[in-house]
């Protein structure tokens, strides 16, 4: 029993260290609503990233920060589809 235990703490000592590794982002930059840093917090803990430069951050955050990118995207897809409905609801 003591074996599992053992195992479960390297697990997530692995685990720790995987997402804690820095990765190297770049977030786009423009000068209209793409041009302030973000913030992205994890279990509570944020940070700011700046955009439109190459830095270095914990996997942790460019993972929130993906599936926040993901997300925008299918509630804008979202958004056009539930737009076209009601037009076409509103035509008939």
């Amino acid at each position: 029993m003591a074996k599992t235990s053992t195992q479960t703490v390297a697990e997530k000592v692995s685990k720790t260290d995987f997402y804690n590794e820095l990765v190297t982002v770049k977030l786009f930059k423009d000068n209209d609503k793409y041009k302030d840093d973000v913030f992205v917090a994890v279990n509570g803990v944020g940070m700011i990233v700046p955009r439109g430069k190459e830095v270095q951050i914990p996997r942790k955050y460019a993972i929130a920060l993906k599936n926040s990118e993901a997300q925008d995207s299918f509630a804008a897809q979202h958004s056009m589809e539930l737009s076209k409905n009601a037009e076409a609801t509103e035509l008939n």
